[in-house]
């Protein structure tokens, strides 16, 4: 009997034992495995997973040899992933999973004791009696020192807070710090906070502001800073329209030079055809005037001498009426 065949054999049935038949495939490969007694044997033997839910996977079953023992045992079987198996990310602890803005209402975030963040701070008066025998009475500014709070934000807790602002929106690397006309620095509107941090941060107070109620870095800035100032340009005199509509009536075009076009620039035939569309121009406007003429000379004539010298002095204009008044 051949021992090798029958290990796969037993290797196979413990196997069927617990898995589908059709989930099971060819043997692959056998590998004995390290062990610290010489006196066991344990050789580990690899089957071709076919289940559709694990494609790239593999089955191991680890059988177990002992001088003196005529038959083996099983120790173990396991489904593995090959190296094309899809594989989920490792796994982390809880705690390590939370990220920033996953904390909702009524949720419960604990801290651990060891976080480095967080450092031991004063609760009470008592704690400072070894450093100062005349503290005076608690007031605000000596909660920087941690009074009334079990914790307060260590070196590296500080450090942290201090890159992780300065990367958000509100920071000096900002588009819209870029384009202020100044920083924060030098705004109105900072409300100042206390403590070391509060030599590189501040909150904003302006309502318009692009970060009202929220820290901003004193290098940070937007459009409305406190120094921006309407420009006061000087305002410049604006008279009434007027409009002569009695010089337009009165105008005359017949003493302007007649139009004539520049040939040298074009050629012969195009002169000529340019040309002779002027004349006919011309020629139409001579027509015309001397149609208006014709119908004022017939109109003048169902007049009578006053109304016809009347008339005669509308057309030519008062200066030549008076000429003609004081020739008489």
């Amino acid at each position: 009997m051949n021992t090798a065949t029958s290990a796969i054999d037993l290797a196979r049935s413990a196997l069927l034992e617990s898995i589908p038949a059709d989930h099971v495939g060819k043997a692959l490969d056998s590998v004995v495995e390290p062990t610290e007694d010489s006196s066991v044997t344990i050789t580990s033997y690899t089957f071709e997973c076919t289940s559709p839910g694990y494609p790239g996977w593999y089955w191991e079953v680890s059988l177990v040899e002992v001088n003196g023992q005529a038959e083996l045992s099983v120790s173990e079987v396991n489904l593995l992933p090959g190296s094309a198996a899809l594989v989920p990310e490792q796994w982390k602890p809880w705690a390590d999973r939370v990220e920033a803005g996953d904390l909702g209402v009524g949720d419960l975030l604990p801290v651990s004791e060891n976080d480095e963040r967080l450092t031991a701070g004063f609760t009470a008066l008592g704690d400072l009696e070894e450093l100062s025998e005349d503290l005076a009475p608690l007031h605000p500014a000596q909660w920087e020192l941690g009074l009334g709070r079990e914790k307060v934000l260590s070196t590296v807790g500080l450090e942290r807070a201090v890159d992780r602002w300065f990367e958000k929106l509100n920071g000096p690397r900002s588009a819209m710090a870029k384009s202020a006309p100044a920083n924060c620095g030098s705004c109105g509107f900072l409300v100042a906070i206390g403590g070391s941090i509060g030599q590189v941060f501040g909150v904003c107070g302006n309502e318009f502001g692009a970060a009202d109620g929220q820290v901003v870095a004193t290098t940070f800035g937007c459009g409305a800073h406190s120094s921006v100032r309407v420009e006061q340009a000087t305002p410049i005199p604006v008279v009434d329209l007027v409009i002569d509509d009695r010089a337009d009536e009165q105008s005359d075009s017949s003493d302007l030079p007649d139009y004539v076009a520049d040939l040298e620039e074009v050629d012969s035939d195009e002169a000529e055809d340019r040309t002779e569309a002027i004349a006919s121009e011309f020629a139409m406007k001579e027509a015309v005037e001397a149609i208006e003429a014709a119908t004022e000379i017939i109109e003048m004539e169902n007049l009578d001498s006053d109304e016809a010298a009347i008339e005669i002095a509308d057309f030519y204009g008062d200066e030549e009426s008076d000429t003609s008044e004081d020739s008489q």
